[in-house]
């Protein structure tokens, strides 16, 4: 009986040993591996804060900050976008990226199995409410209410803590699927759920999308938002450290801080007042453009209200400017710049919706193909088409907006989709359904008035 235990005992101690063991392998691969292999290979979240795709062109604050990074060390930059969250230290330690961006705050706890860069930011968490008017301003007022974070995140630690700091209970809710921060965000604006938390950089970016979010109560000191990074990879952090160091003191970094967070000027040149029945100062210009293209001027008027609130000084998320909000590697295109009158800009907007209008004559419906094309204006036609595929693969019509291809547009930020190489454009991360809402909506009360 004794041998028997002493076996079971010696088999459990390999079994945990070799486990362990496994547990903390790290592969060591430091910078002279990495210019060996030829690319410096960066583990991105798909958000708004890490990595996206946005009008065709790539994007995040963390992806830019890395892409320069990446040219400083004459390396090509490689995208591998990971879903969960919790194969993040995994795979960075196989050795399957070099480093993490995922907008992450330095944890002793996770110090213990991944090093960090230098900070390149500096943040607090803020609670992610709907504007209304029981808002909570105090932590303490959270007493009772479900809030719903991420597994194992920097905000459940956090809520946790403030249990103990409140002398009260707070009902920590989390989702079996694990949606990221941006997802939750989005999940408040609609109505979904009632409470999340976010990093305050993140949610100023998502309070633009979603106008109806109120970010301003904060539950954190502020929080050093850094890289992560093998602790078997000295080199590169001494590197990386090093070109931090220098760009976020350039004004280059100012400039995308202010792209990505202080980017919105509300405030037009000029005060107008408006006369009964007028929508904007600049009706007459869209009638004018949309005449001579035999659009409705309603439907011009109503992007640009969405885009800029008619606001030609506007400066819009990733670098788009002017009233109907091009980017910049767009804008040249239809002959708009940044210094463009209201009349050229509005002409260039029609242009644009008029030239993505004649791609989408397969649409046989008008309203269909208008929604194709205001989807289109606002995430690019290509990943629209990568919707229309995923809703031929889902049995659904690839030719009508409503209820088939917009309910694949939110799948296209889906792990199973963008892991799968199926897609033309890749991983998407934008609102491309409730901008066509939006937009047509208001379009549809303007026209019935």
């Amino acid at each position: 009986m004794l041998n028997k235990f002493v076996i079971i005992l010696f088999l459990s101690s390999f079994i945990f040993g070799c486990t362990k063991l496994k547990k903390d392998k790290v592969v060591s691969i430091d910078l002279k591996e990495i210019r060996k292999k030829g690319k410096l290979t960066v583990l991105f979240e798909n958000s708004s804060m890490s990595y996206f795709e946005y009008r065709g062109k790539k994007m995040g604050f963390e992806y830019e900050i890395l892409d320069t990074f990446a040219r400083f060390i004459g390396l090509p930059l490689e995208i591998k976008v990971v879903s969960d969250a919790k194969d993040f230290k995994r795979f960075l330690n196989d050795g399957e990226g070099d480093l993490i961006a995922a907008n992450l705050a330095i944890s002793l706890k996770d110090k213990q199995v991944i090093n960090y860069t230098d900070p390149y930011y500096f943040t607090h968490q803020v609670l992610i409410q709907r504007n209304s008017d029981s808002v909570i301003k105090e932590p303490m007022d959270m007493s009772q209410k479900n809030v719903f974070v991420r597994k194992n995140s920097a905000f459940h630690r956090r809520l946790i803590c403030l249990q103990e700091e409140i002398g009260a209970e707070i009902f920590v809710k989390s989702f079996k699927n694990d949606p990221i921060t941006e997802d939750l965000i989005e999940m408040v604006a609609n109505k979904e759920i009632n409470f999340t938390i976010a990093h305050e950089n993140l949610a100023r970016i998502c309070k633009e999308l979603h106008p109806n979010l109120n970010i301003k109560t904060p539950l954190s000191f502020k929080q050093k938002i850094a890289f992560g990074i093998r602790h078997k990879s000295p080199e590169l952090k001494k590197v990386i450290d090093i070109f931090l160091k220098e760009y976020c003191a350039s004004s280059a970094y100012k400039e995308l801080k202010k792209k990505y967070f202080d980017y919105i000027d509300e405030t037009p040149t000029e005060v107008f007042t408006l006369k009964k029945g007028q929508i904007s100062p600049y009706d007459a210009i869209f009638k004018r453009e949309a005449a001579s293209r035999g659009w409705d001027w309603h439907i011009l008027a109503a992007v640009a209200h969405k885009e800029s609130k008619f606001n030609p000084n506007a400066r819009g998320f990733g670098g788009a400017y002017g009233m109907m909000q091009f980017m910049p590697n767009t804008g040249p295109k239809y002959g708009v710049t940044p210094g463009s009158s209201p009349e050229v800009q509005i002409a260039g907007g029609m242009k644009m919706l008029d030239a993505i209008y004649r791609t989408w004559k397969d649409i046989p419906n008008s309203d269909q193909r208008l929604k194709f094309t205001l989807a289109s204006y606002n995430a690019g036609r290509c990943h629209i088409e990568d919707a229309q595929k995923l809703a031929v693969e889902n049995g659904l019509n690839p030719k009508q907006w409503d209820e088939n291809v917009a309910l694949m547009v939110k799948k296209l930020a889906y792990p199973e989709y963008y892991r799968s190489g199926k897609l033309r454009c890749g991983a998407y991360r934008g609102h491309a359904v409730s901008y066509v809402n939006s937009v047509f909506a208001r379009y549809q009360g303007w026209i019935g008035n």
